[in-house]
């Protein structure tokens, strides 16, 4: 997470198999409530997948992933002064594949990162 080109906080998690789609959902999950719990009351989202923002637009609750999706709807639901999320591109979403994969420690726990972890310095 930045603000003004500044490190706010970042995180990762080992969430164990899952497809693409269903690991952005989670991203979006940990990251929106983590700001939630920090009153952070302006957030912009950027996801790689499209049809995760389509699906948390379009919940049809006979979805195989429907409760992660309420959740997600739900936390958006909050009294944000701004929420949104917004498609992006992989490759200006480096920092955060990176986050994803190099710096977690194969523990299963939600990691939090309140300094950036050196192996992303360069890209943010």
């Amino acid at each position: 997470m930045k603000h003004n080109g500044r490190w706010v906080r970042g995180f990762g998690s080992m969430i164990g198999l899952a497809d693409p789609q269903t690991t952005e959902l989670w991203a979006i999950y940990y990251g929106l409530r983590m700001a939630w719990e920090r009153e952070m009351t302006y957030v912009v989202v950027f996801i790689e997948r499209r049809d995760a923002i389509d699906l948390i637009n379009n919940l049809d609750p006979a979805y195989p992933i429907a409760t992660l999706i309420e959740m997600i709807t739900m936390l958006k639901g909050e009294a944000w002064s701004h929420v949104d999320i917004h498609h992006i591109h992989a490759d200006a979403n480096v920092a955060a594949n990176v986050l994803a994969t190099d710096c977690l420690d194969g523990e299963g726990d939600l990691k939090e990162f309140t300094e950036p972890p050196h192996a992303i310095i360069h890209l943010i």
